[in-house]
């Protein structure tokens, strides 16, 4: 597969590619791996739906659900301040009916990629969410105009000589639905400090929380097929151990990319704060009481 942008003398010489899902730590790991200074500047620069040409909207977490509890949801009232209403052009025509739609610059992400992600030794580092993944890959084949491309094949056409993939999980995936329903509420991502973050009026739903698990779930898998059916064998990264072992995991990461580190050189501390707190402890138990009552019923 051609790649998708003309290559230039300022590309980068060694690229990574960290595979997600929403609130797995992967913000904490971007900013850990940016803080070298060697290793690329990791953020998501792919954040972006073809159909819509933008990032996912707090609704659209929730779409494509089969649970009639998961549709109330969503037209209730109480949560429409933070899912939004139905609607917007795609809704209301369909983007086949609005001459105006064009899909995403894709050769300008990548661009802004290479630029934004790179660090002077030449080493890229970028993110990708599964729920975008499959619109990267579509992007990539509008561009090139090779739509027969397998989806193994796309990311090291678009990343230039790409050396890892870096897999990022946690183990808990209950706290992460908790944390990811928190941030949808508050589009809060990440902390920077110890001011408390506000969580007045934050409202606790069991079916948001438990649908947000099986899609994270869902996407694991979906992860770990595409990793196995392209004979690929990620770098894994575990939040709970790099939260407990942060400079060890730095240097086994630096070591699998293939990231040459000076003499000397010493991982900086982490520069973001755990968001969790008693309100994510409180929602945790509420979730595994009703999910708990719920199976006595079945």
């Amino acid at each position: 597969m051609e790649n998708a942008r003309a290559p230039r003398e300022t590309d980068p010489v060694l690229s990574y590619l960290i595979c997600a899902t929403p609130r797995s730590g992967s913000t904490l790991l971007c900013d850990a791996l940016g803080r070298t200074g060697i290793a690329g500047r990791p953020a998501e620069h792919f954040e972006v739906l073809l159909e819509t040409g933008r990032s996912r909207q707090p609704r659209d977490y929730f779409q494509r659900s089969n649970d009639p509890a998961v549709w109330a949801l969503l037209d209730d009232p109480e949560f429409q301040d933070v899912l939004g209403e139905y609607g917007g052009r795609y809704a209301e025509r369909g983007a086949w009916y609005d001459p105006a739609w064009r899909p995403p610059d894709f050769p300008e992400l990548v661009s802004r990629a290479y630029e934004r992600g790179t660090t002077p030794n030449g080493v890229l580092g970028t993110k990708i969410m599964w729920a975008y993944f499959r619109d990267f890959v579509r992007l990539a084949r509008r561009t090139s105009g090779r739509w027969d491309v397998p989806p193994c094949d796309v990311p090291g056409s678009v990343l230039p000589n790409l050396q890892r993939f870096v897999w990022i999980r946690r183990r808990d995936t209950t706290r992460q639905a908790v944390s990811l329903w928190k941030a949808l509420q508050t589009q809060q991502w990440r902390r920077d400090s110890d001011d408390d973050m506000d969580s007045k009026g934050l409202r606790f739903s069991f079916p948001a929380v438990d649908h947000l698990k099986r899609r994270i779930d869902e996407h694991n898998v979906a992860w770990q097929d595409f990793f196995v059916g392209c004979g690929v064998e990620p770098l894994k990264v575990v939040y709970e151990d790099l939260v407990a072992d942060h400079e060890g995991t730095m240097f086994r990461l630096l070591g699998g990319i293939g990231v040459e580190v000076p003499e000397g050189f010493a991982v900086q501390a982490p520069g973001m704060k755990r968001q969790a707190d008693e309100l994510s402890e409180e929602w945790v138990n509420l979730y595994s009481e009703q999910k708990f009552a719920a199976a006595g019923k079945g």
